[in-house]
């Protein structure tokens, strides 16, 4: 019990001692860390600066899909614009989310769904999207494109189109998959 009332006292000590020293301490030493990181310019050398939310960046997304044998769902693909709505030259599209759901009647096997976008050269570059039962029987085949967070670059001009590859067994294959792809448009 001796032990552990000197261990407490000394700590007790230590600390007193700690808060007079922050207590007492003049102001000015304290100061003297904050002056050391100030940072000065001129407006000949000004400070560049870029908020997230910037003008620069216009929010874009665009209604896609998918449907074989094909019909009427609406639009498979899109260009990437090389203007904004108000104007600007775009430098570039950053797609950042594509999300969704796709309707899989049963025969259909090994699907995997695609956003296909044009490389240098006339090839394209595929990114695979993962598919997630909407339920858990999942008796209707219904399935989510879960929102999938990507960063992919797409120029001015770029055809990005929706695609998929599969396998069928039984009679009448048929797949219909609707997308929202979402991201921004940078335009300096």
């Amino acid at each position: 019990m001796n032990i552990i009332r000197k261990a407490l006292t000394t700590l007790g000590g230590i600390l007193l001692a700690a808060l007079l020293i922050a207590a007492l301490a003049p102001k000015a030493t304290r100061g003297v860390a904050a002056a050391l990181v100030q940072v000065t310019n001129t407006s000949a050398n000004p400070v560049p600066v870029s908020a997230a939310d910037s003008p620069a960046n216009c929010p874009f997304g665009v209604p896609i899909c998918f449907q074989y044998p094909s019909g009427s769902c609406g639009a498979q693909s899109f260009i990437v614009p090389t203007t904004t709505s108000t104007g600007l030259p775009v430098k570039r599209l950053v797609i950042e989310n594509v999300s969704g759901n796709c309707f899989l009647n049963a025969g259909v096997e090994d699907f995997v769904l695609f956003l296909n976008k044009p490389v240098v050269g006339g090839s394209e570059l595929s990114y695979a999207f993962p598919l997630v039962a909407a339920s858990p029987s999942n008796s209707a085949g219904n399935f989510v494109v879960g929102g999938s967070a990507v960063r992919i670059h797409a120029d001015p001009g770029d055809n990005i189109i929706v695609a998929a590859s599969a396998s069928f067994s039984g009679s009448g294959p048929f797949e219909l998959c609707s997308l929202v792809v979402a991201g921004h448009l940078e335009t300096n």
